[in-house]
């Protein structure tokens, strides 16, 4: 079994993911604003983490960039 870096099991504990937790407490669109920022800091740093595939903050940075757009067509 390999680990899942862009959307661990520990973000799915207690019933609902971090992100829904997160909306919950701050609203959709202090959400949206964390996804927009946490995908530029993602790309920010690319090739800058020691031994970390660069390819895992893409990722990262896309999937918080996904998110904020699904989040806009609601």
């Amino acid at each position: 079994m390999s680990y899942d870096y862009i959307n661990p099991s520990h973000y799915k504990s207690g019933g609902k993911e971090t992100f829904e937790k997160m909306i919950d407490i701050w609203g959709v669109e202090a959400f949206i604003s964390h996804c927009e920022m946490t995908a530029f800091k993602y790309r920010m740093r690319l090739g800058l983490k020691p031994d970390q595939p660069i390819g895992r903050d893409l990722e990262k940075a896309m999937w918080y960039e996904n998110k904020a757009n699904e989040l806009r067509k609601l």
